[in-house]
């Protein structure tokens, strides 16, 4: 982390969701152990195994892949079209509680005190939701905003415009905290806000164009706190 960080006024501070204040490799999990056994009586195939591809997939092509389950269905002799509305179903209603990464509570709370605070995160917005309410961080945040709902996501400017009018602030005044310069920085940068990546390990080995990625880096969610609360 730069130690030379710039002096602003700021009001808002606004973080992405996964991989930010938390794992989303724990909601997966979460879904899977609901759904493998399902999948495994329907279509006659051992759960381990199913468990198996689904992981596999996600580790060569990415949380954020659209086919998933789409493949895994296909794979195991049911068909997608019927059978996916229900796999999605379960995939949304997941009840096992989360964990946020160390820290984030009592960031969040000490960061309250002197900021306004906001979210700012894509996928659909029930799972998206339903995160929040597993990890119990909703009411740290003052504005939330699930960009997937509006006409531009994530890296577009549209859903950190519709947060910093939502806040009445300037762009200047706000800070965005993400992980992954494939969706988080570009829009707040272009607009002006200080931007600050969190390290994700899974992005290790990547590389991403100047203009895409953040400002200021840390380690570890809980080093923000030497950003702001100086």
């Amino acid at each position: 982390m730069d130690s030379a960080l710039p002096a602003r006024d700021l009001e808002v501070v606004a973080f992405d969701l996964d991989n930010t204040l938390y794992d989303e490799g724990g909601y997966y999990e979460a879904a899977f152990a609901t759904l493998v056994p399902e999948l495994g009586e329907r279509s006659g195939r051992a759960p381990a195994a199913i468990l198996e591809r689904l992981r596999r997939i996600i580790a060569e092509k990415g949380k954020h892949y659209h086919y998933l389950f789409t493949d895994v269905l296909a794979e195991i002799g049911l068909d997608p079209k019927a059978d996916l509305a229900w796999v999605l179903d379960r995939f949304r209603s997941v009840e096992t509680p989360l964990e946020p990464f160390p820290g984030v509570v009592e960031l969040l709370a000490d960061l309250r005190a002197r900021y306004r605070l906001g979210l700012i995160t894509s996928g659909m917005q029930r799972i998206q939701q339903n995160k929040l309410r597993l990890l119990g961080l909703a009411p740290h945040f003052e504005e939330i905003v699930f960009s997937s709902t509006l006409p531009e996501n994530k890296p577009g400017q549209m859903p950190f415009r519709v947060l910093l009018e939502r806040c009445g602030v300037e762009p200047q005044r706000a800070a965005y905290v993400g992980d992954n310069p494939l969706f988080d920085f570009r829009g707040p940068r272009q607009l002006g806000m200080m931007t600050v990546r969190v390290h994700n390990p899974e992005l290790d080995g990547h590389e991403f164009p100047d203009d895409d990625d953040a400002e200021w880096k840390v380690e570890r969610i809980a080093d923000v706190r030497a950003i702001f609360l100086r």
